[in-house]
């Protein structure tokens, strides 16, 4: 580990050192050796404070932080900032390395957010969606039903960056309980299709997950129309090596015509002798065929049966991240497992029983740890009197006071907390209001403070790789 990346990891310690005051998660890690090295991110749920936390690739918490009702699918988003859900206000914010909320998003039209999952796209736009409410008639496609039934659907929108609709999807408009003979009919509001999951294929179109047909479903992008059904009653698809997933979960598209989900296997009984049991799985489509390949699954030694939540996620070592989320009925918390190609497991952490999380993944971010400002504004010193340069800079840089009426008594560098890192006292003789700065600095933003004879001035460095 080179010095810079020590005096991260220093500074990030340092940073959320005092967050630590109440009772943190308490978990287990089994296995370590030579896991992804991104840092974790998960909200855990269960009971209160039902904290956000990150965890770095040893095991240590570097962040936690409890959110309450917030903090629903907390993770590092498509546009490089944290998301996550507030059950509360139905909104998914949007934040950034220094902590700051800079986008609240709803759903518009009057329909009310979903907290299952959520895109914020490089571009600016946002993708998300909501379950809604209909009456229906379920007497007319089944003795059990009844006159007056409410069943719930689907509407999916995509916002651009000022939240205006640019695209809204409706189920109603595609899918027909008709054709679902094993959905339940029982009941008060019948929740036909529960879409827990959705992400964008290598073309562009949309992938969601419906969990109570156990299907994944292809949606194009522009017309809405289905472009294909994997899984369930009416799959255009063949298992070729494979039984059916079933009540799946977090469906990614890994380009080629190949898909990673979380299957919960409800159903999985069925076809393995009456034993239910939870796997990460990835299969490859062919399209011309209308064939599904498996290409690679992990059932986890202990065959944990996950009967709801949980996520999976490959990571770019090859690696990939599940998270068996809810094992509450063998009374064990959440299990997050690293294997490799070859299902070596190279991590493993087990929650205290009675804590869930919903999903679990790896990015290598962190707070305060990457410039979130434009590098010209950098270049603007708050203070005539005082100049920075170069700026970005890499090791060394100069600070000079301009005004020859005073003189440079004292160079402080400061985190963008207002933490002094760095403290340089000017020793009498040294060359008048000049100084050469040359210190091992992590990437990131610094705080210059100059003290002279007469007045402290403030200016910013931009510290590049």
């Amino acid at each position: 580990m080179n010095s810079s990346t020590k005096l991260a990891s220093k500074l990030i310690f340092l940073f959320f050192l005092p967050i630590f005051s109440w009772s943190q998660p308490q978990y287990t890690i089994s296995t370590n050796n030579g896991a992804h090295p991104g840092n974790l991110f998960f909200h855990v749920g269960g009971t209160p404070p039902r904290t956000v936390n990150i965890m770095d690739s040893t095991g240590s918490l570097i962040y936690s932080e409890p959110f309450g009702l917030k903090g629903w699918s907390w993770k590092v988003n498509l546009n490089n900032k944290i998301t996550y859900f507030d059950r509360q206000s139905k909104g998914w914010f949007v934040m950034d390395s220094l902590e700051n909320v800079v986008d609240t998003v709803y759903c518009q039209n009057e329909y009310i957010a979903d907290n299952h999952d959520f895109l914020a796209l490089p571009n600016g736009n946002y993708i998300l969606f909501a379950y809604d409410e209909q009456p229906y008639a379920t007497d007319t496609i089944s003795p059990d039903g009844s006159q007056d039934e409410t069943v719930i659907g689907l509407v999916i929108q995509e916002l651009d960056s000022d939240h205006n609709v640019i695209f809204e999807w409706q189920s109603w408009d595609h899918y027909y309980m008709s054709d679902y003979p094993d959905i339940s009919y029982n009941g008060n509001g019948i929740d036909f299709l529960h879409c827990n999951a959705i992400d964008i294929d290598e073309d562009g179109h949309f992938l969601i997950s419906n969990r109570n047909i156990s299907e994944i479903t292809k949606i194009h992008r522009t017309t809405g129309e289905i472009i294909w059904r994997f899984g369930g009653a009416q799959s255009d698809f063949t298992f070729l090596n494979d039984y059916p997933f079933s009540q799946q979960h977090c469906i990614k598209s890994l380009g080629n015509n190949k898909y990673l989900l979380f299957d919960n296997g409800n159903q999985s009984d069925i076809y393995t002798g009456g034993i239910r049991r939870s796997r990460g799985v990835e299969y490859e489509l062919d399209l011309n065929d209308y064939t599904a390949t498996k290409t690679w699954d992990y059932v986890h030694p202990d065959s944990l049966f996950t009967p709801s939540i949980g996520s999976i996620q490959r990571l770019n070592n090859g690696n990939t991240l599940i998270n068996f989320g809810n094992n509450q009925q063998i009374n064990r918390g959440s299990v997050i497992t690293e294997v490799t190609e070859n299902n070596e497991v190279v991590f493993e952490i087990e929650m205290d029983n009675g804590l869930n999380i919903y999903c679990a993944n790896k990015a290598e971010w962190n707070f305060y740890s990457e410039p979130v400002v434009e590098l010209n504004e950098l270049n603007e010193n708050n203070s005539t009197n005082l100049s920075v340069y170069p700026n970005p800079a890499q090791s060394t840089f100069f600070v000079e006071l301009t005004n020859e009426d005073e003189s440079l008594e004292k160079i402080e560098i400061l985190n963008l907390k207002g933490e002094s890192i760095v403290s340089i006292n000017i020793l009498e003789g040294s060359p008048k209001n000049i100084f050469p700065v040359n210190e091992k600095l992590a990437k990131g933003i610094y705080i210059i403070k100059t003290t002279s004879n007469e007045d402290s001035y403030f200016s910013r460095i931009c510290i590049s790789d």
